[in-house]
């Protein structure tokens, strides 16, 4: 959001201020969301601190010991700073800030730039610097922060690390956004002009006075860039920077402009009109939605390194998978659905980016890769399996990106490829078993599966549903036939070849007529999601699952199976996902409690996993039969999986490119905005926009029954028996809903 905009602050700013302070050591800027300190003396911002509620309630720091510096040296009673008030507020306010700095040689001043909005929750910042190059070869502003992630996106890629490295990544690439977070020191952002002056940014992870930083240079250095490079041990990281190289100066006064944001909640605030609201659930909603989009599916962004990667946890600094990425054997499937859903269109354009690095591994025979490693394509899991996900959760990614972000331009693009794609998996179909026969496991790469298969049967149903509804809107109608026409005979299929005749589906049947039966939770909470039975077998399903002994450990995810997969079941003897609880398998569960209407079940699960979310930020890749992290930390699936169930299921919020649906299932009144896609939501009145320019079905449930409700498009409807009401309308445009009055 640019400061520059003032069509937010024209609506919000009504029932907000802006206030402006000084004496003779600091000058202070505040609004209801911030508060900004400048030490006149030592020509830095010394405070920054954040309310996100909007109440004045400032507490800690969130700059490090040195601030925000604008000039180096030691301070003295003549560098004492000016100050002109340029515009007096209430609604904004902008300072000019002049000094003569400390080694200045012809004694030009600095002139820096102070401007707030009152509805805003990050200050403008401009700073010229003088004209003279005489001894000021080191100018620059560097921002020392107490957060321990940073994360830097240049038009080259994405750049993530953390705190106490002594390191420095120098970069002359352009920076489009730089911000840090931290579960108890908030969030920074900061976000460059278009116009900048800079030439030069350097990422910093600290040695002890500060956590991580930034510096943006006007001028360039003689570093080495693009990687990350150690600091000498034996002196301050902040002293062993190099320093711009002299020969590049222009006598023309070099200026630096940008914004900085803060944030006390551990997410950026350069977005502040993406939020969820319309409670108190709603706003840690909120705080839980956008920690997991720019915590850990931001987070695991490398695209600066490895274009169009994503890792499966963050650089802390070492990645416990190495330099492997770009695992869609499910794994990218919700970390690109999370960045499609951020409303955030830099994370939107590296979700494409993830797409596009993996299309460009597709087969002939349209095999999508299992993942890179050394940067290569690899078609194998590194279990050794043969998976049929890949081409699966690709699919489905795809499909989110072009709904999530509105780019029906790229959809139609690379429809050939999602169409080869998907044929690839339906090669594998058997007309008389009216199955599809798989080589491996679907979701765990480590458990020996194969032949007619629970769970890539079930997984394909969700599949051709959604590649039913792409094919349509890319005017295939024979596809789209066929994908209709496979889905029933695959669902005919799961029922009569892999039901147990009494409570649940087999993990599968070998080709010899012989089974495997573990009641794996994946395929048989699957069957229900996906509604594959008849309304009393699926109580007997659920009865069945849900009196494991493990179903839910603690209430955090659900578990992989009733019985357990030995080491002679797994690939390797490796065992170690057999007793523990995956947050992909609990998206299956959640979306059952949605279409069984359980929401007792729901509630308890969401509100034991969110809070953890909520508490560190970062969450583990496993939770053990007591509820307790197991396996690798800063694992990006459950933050991605909760907002995916935040969304779809608490929200109600389906995006297809030919079918919208909104139906909250626990949240009665909301208003979610995530760039261009809003929905407000009441029983009385509903808002809907979606990305995109089509023509869409739209579906608004659990309105009233049998009520007369007007549509902004002209038509009048009246709901159904289960209260929705169903009308076209195009995408892009703001759709209003509202209860007629008798």
């Amino acid at each position: 959001m640019a400061l520059s905009a003032r069509a937010a602050e024209q609506t919000a700013a009504s029932s907000h201020q802006v206030f402006y302070a000084e004496n003779a050591s600091q000058v202070t800027l505040t609004n209801d969301y911030l508060e900004l300190v400048f030490d006149r003396t030592n020509h830095t911002i010394s405070r920054l601190s954040a309310d996100h509620s909007g109440k004045r309630n400032f507490g800690f720091n969130l700059l490090a010991d040195a601030g925000v510096r604008f000039d180096e040296g030691e301070a003295s009673a003549a560098d004492a700073t000016r100050v002109e008030l340029l515009e007096p507020g209430p609604q904004r306010i902008t300072l000019r800030l002049a000094w003569t700095p400390r080694a200045s040689g012809d004694g030009d001043p600095a002139a820096l730039t102070l401007s707030l909005g009152a509805a805003e929750r990050g200050v403008h910042v401009a700073i010229g610097f003088p004209m003279s190059p005489q001894g000021m070869a080191d100018q620059r502003v560097r921002i020392m922060l107490r957060q321990w992630m940073l994360l830097g996106i240049f038009d080259r890629g994405v750049v993530q690390y953390v705190a106490e490295q002594r390191k420095a990544f120098i970069s002359r690439d352009r920076l489009r956004l730089f911000y840090t977070m931290d579960r108890a020191y908030g969030s920074v952002a900061i976000t460059p002009d278009e116009e900048n002056g800079i030439r030069e940014s350097t990422l910093l992870s600290g040695d002890g006075t500060f956590a991580t930083g930034i510096e943006l240079r006007p001028q360039v250095s003689q570093a080495t860039t693009d990687g990350w490079i150690a600091l000498p041990p034996s002196a301050p990281a902040i002293a062993a920077l190099p320093i711009p190289q002299p020969q590049q100066w222009k006598r023309q006064k070099q200026t630096v402009a940008f914004a900085i944001y803060a944030n006390d909640l551990a997410f950026p605030a350069h977005h502040a009109e993406n939020m969820i609201a319309g409670s108190n659930q709603a706003e840690r909603d909120s705080a839980a939605y956008f920690a997991a989009v720019y915590g850990s599916a931001a987070g695991v962004l490398g695209s600066d390194a490895e274009p169009g990667s994503a890792y499966p946890t963050l650089a802390t600094p070492d990645r416990p998978y190495g330099d492997a990425f770009n695992f869609f054997d499910y794994d990218e499937w919700p970390t690109v659905t999370t960045l499609s859903y951020s409303g955030d269109a830099l994370l939107q354009a590296e979700a494409r980016k993830i797409l596009e690095r993996s299309e460009a591994g597709l087969r002939a025979d349209g095999q999508i890769p299992h993942h890179f490693e050394h940067g290569a394509p690899t078609y194998i899991s590194i279990a050794k399996s043969n998976q049929t996900g890949p081409n699966i959760f690709w699919v489905l990614a795809a499909s989110e990106y072009a709904a999530g972000s509105g780019d029906e331009a790229w959809l139609r693009a690379h429809y050939a490829h999602l169409r080869q794609a998907t044929d690839w998996v339906l090669a594998k179909y058997d007309p008389a078993h009216k199955l599809l026969r798989a080589d491996g496991p679907l979701f765990i790469d480590v458990f020996r599966r194969s032949g007619y298969t629970l769970d890539t049967n079930v997984m394909a149903l969700y599949l051709l549903e959604r590649m039913a509804e792409v094919a349509a809107f890319c005017d295939d109608a024979q596809s789209v036939q066929r994908y209709r026409e496979m889905r029933h005979n695959l669902y005919l299929g799961i029922r009569d070849q892999l039901w147990n005749g009494n409570d649940h589906f087999i993990t599968q049947r070998n080709q010899d007529g012989s089974t495997l039966d573990k009641v794996d939770y994946d395929g048989n909470f699957a069957a229900l999601a996906f509604d594959v039975l008849d309304p009393e077998n699926a109580r007997k399903l659920l009865h069945r699952l849900d009196a494991g002994a493990q179903t839910h450990p603690g209430m955090r995810g659900t578990w992989v199976s009733e019985r357990r997969y030995e080491k002679e079941d797994c690939y390797g003897g490796n065992d170690g996902d057999s007793d523990v609880a995956m947050a992909r398998i609990w998206w299956l569960d959640m979306a059952t409690r949605v279409r069984t209407r359980d929401q007792k079940t729901f509630t308890a699960l969401l509100d034991n996993l969110e809070p953890d979310l909520l508490r560190d930020i970062w969450m583990p890749e496993r939770y053990d039969a007591g509820g307790l992290p197991a396996h690798n930390s800063y694992y990006h699936e459950y933050p991605e999986i909760i907002s995916m169930v935040l969304r779809e299921m608490r929200y109600g919020v389906h995006v297809g490119m030919m079918e919208v649906t909104i139906h909250p299932f626990d949240a009665a009144n909301s208003d979610i905005r995530l760039g261009i896609l809003r929905a407000t939501y009441s029983r009385d009145a509903v808002t809907i926009r979606v990305p995109g320019s089509s023509m869409r079905d739209f579906n608004a449930g659990g309105l009233r029954p049998g009520v007369r409700y007007k549509i902004s498009t002209g038509e009048s409807v009246t709901t159904d028996s289960e209260g929705t009401v169903r009308f076209r309308a195009r995408a892009g445009e703001l759709i209003h809903i509202q209860r007629a009055e008798n």
